[in-house]
Parts: structure tokens; sequence; C-alpha cells
């Protein structure tokens, strides 16, 4: 079995790190670049122009998810983040994760209990363009909302074999990062959800462990990785975050005691007031919805429905669902 380890440097976006783990390992690495003066002694530089000349975030993106044809000669490839240092043999990995009954394997997210935070995080950190991150989670509460409550999964570190169903689900993860937010955890759930992937999901704090380390470097240029600040999320990432802070607010009150309590009272306060307005604010949305539907129902017994207005109101009606189906 040939395994190569592999990374991408696009941009200048981070440093290139060397691996110390390649010296004792029979997997070739190699850093694909647009740097014609990158150079190191544990990878094998690869020469690359972006796919996307005006869109560095995709042109890395592309390489990660899709690969070149240099990796084509290889039966199982380790992609890494160029921020990530392996810490134990590619072979190690590969045999521990990739395991005869999957294809393909990555680590879960040690620090978001949803896909949906996930989705939250990006707005909050001006990730991506808040229109399309919208427009996504929009799409995916109709079209997969059962992926919005998976555990995330965290894409630093992936180990694939070359076949033909890993192609067709990295081809669809690639179309959703073209079509919806470049942030690439916001969609691999879901095409892997749509393709049946057998895929492992490994627990993994991603910060270390005995296999990695991450971020290793210094001086990345987060900036580049973010769009211009905007405002708040869609009303029910808005519920998420208003809850959890809710919680991480009453955690601190117990544990300061009565001392601490008259500094936090009035921001819990407000926090409650935001729960429940939003509260409100979803069941106006739902009544108006389901008014919808009635008026709808009414029509198609009297006049029928047809075509192109058939499937709006339908999918009107996918969105509203019983409140114990949503994430």
């Amino acid at each position: 079995m040939r395994i190569c380890v592999y990374t991408y440097l696009l941009g200048s976006y981070d440093q290139l790190l060397d691996q110390a783990v390649a010296a004792d390992s029979d997997a070739d690495f190699i850093c694909f670049t647009d740097d014609p003066e990158l150079a190191s002694d544990t990878w094998r530089i690869e020469h690359v122009e972006p796919r996307y000349p005006t869109d560095i975030v995709r042109s890395a993106r592309s390489l990660k998810i899709l690969g070149h044809p240099a990796l084509d000669e290889y039966d199982v490839t380790l992609c890494i983040d160029a921020s990530v240092l392996l810490r134990a043999a590619p072979e190690q990995i590969v045999a521990a994760w990739l395991t005869d009954d999957v294809d393909l394997a990555l680590p879960l997210h040690s620090f978001r209990e949803q896909v949906l935070d996930e989705f939250d995080e990006v707005i909050r950190l001006n990730y991506d363009d808040r229109a399309r991150v919208h427009e996504q989670l929009l799409s995916y509460s109709v079209s997969d909302p059962d992926a919005l409550t998976q555990k995330p999964l965290w894409t630093a570190i992936m180990v694939r074999r070359r076949t033909p169903a890993v192609a067709e689900t990295m081809r669809l993860w690639f179309d959703h990062v073209l079509r919806f937010s470049r942030r690439d955890q916001l969609s691999v759930n879901v095409a892997i959800a749509r393709t049946r992937l057998a895929t492992r999901r490994v627990p993994l704090d991603n910060f270390a462990s005995d296999l990695h380390q991450w971020p290793a470097i210094e001086g990345r240029k987060v900036s580049l990785g973010k769009a211009s600040p905007y405002g708040s999320g869609p009303l029910l990432a808005e519920l998420r975050r208003a809850r959890r802070q809710l919680s991480e607010v009453e955690t601190q009150l117990t544990a300061l005691g009565i001392g601490g309590v008259a500094d936090l009272a009035e921001t819990l306060g407000v926090l409650r007031e935001r729960a429940a307005q939003g509260e409100e604010d979803r069941m106006r949305a739902e009544e108006c919805a389901r008014e919808t539907i009635q008026w709808r129902e009414r029509w198609h017994s009297t006049q029928g429905v047809t075509g192109a207005s058939a499937n709006f109101l339908r999918s009107l009606k996918g969105l509203v669902r019983p409140k114990r189906d949503r994430g």
C-alpha cells in the first residue's frame, strides 16, 4: 500500500512545518504551493497555480478536497493542514483510522457540539459572507436537517482511500464549497450523509494528541480567511447562541457566589429577554407559515395546484416541522 502525506500552502497563509516523522516513514510527503521560493528538508515541493486566482481560499480547498493528479499513484492519502505537526508516523495513523470497513477517516470536532454551532462560529468570527452562510443554513434546514444536529468533523487531518466512492463524495463536498460557504466544515457532514460513504469519526483533541499538534506555528495570516464584519445570524442560530450564553453566565454566577452576582445580574437579564424575544419571533413565523399552508390546502381543494406553484408551496410546508424534529 502506497501512502502519501500531503499539504497545501497558497497565498503564504501559513509557514511550512518540517515533519520530523518523515525520516522514519516510507510514505512520501508532498507540499502543493504557489510560492516559487519555498523549500523544505522533509517535503517534496510541487508548484501549482491557484485554480481560482482571485479566490485563494477556494483554490486551497480544491487541493484539500479534490487532491491533485500527482496523488493518483497512491492507494491512501493523509491530508493535513499546513499548521498541523505530526507526532506519529503516517503508517500508524492510517492503520489505526482506516480499517477495512471504512474508506474515509476524520477527527470529530472536539469543542463544537453540533454543525449548527459551527455555522454560528463562522458568522460570529466573520469567516465568510453572511448572506452565503445564511443561505446555506436555510438550505440545509430544509434538505438535510439531521446533518445540522450531528457532531461536526474537524477537517485539518483527513485519511482516505483512492476509490470511486471517495471521489464521488469529495466532488459533492467541493460542489457545496463552491455553491455555499468556503468553510468546508459546514458542508462535509452533508456530503458524507448524501453519498453514504463508509466513514470513521475519530474522537481526538483537535489541539494536541499523541498523533499531532495544532496549530504548531506562529504568525498565521488568519485575516486572509475572514470576511467583512456583519451582524447577527438567522433566528435558529441566534436562539442557540442566546441559550448557550445564558448557561455560561449562570455557571459563572454559581462559581462567583454572592460577591459577584451584582456585576452579572444585568447581563443575565438581557440574555433572558433576548431568548424570550427570539422564541416569540419564531412562534410568529411558524404561525404565519401555518396560515400559508391552510390557504394552500383550501386552494388545492377547489382549484388544484400544479407545476412550479406546487413545488413552491411544498417547500413552504417543509419549513414548518414539529418542534421535536428540529435540531
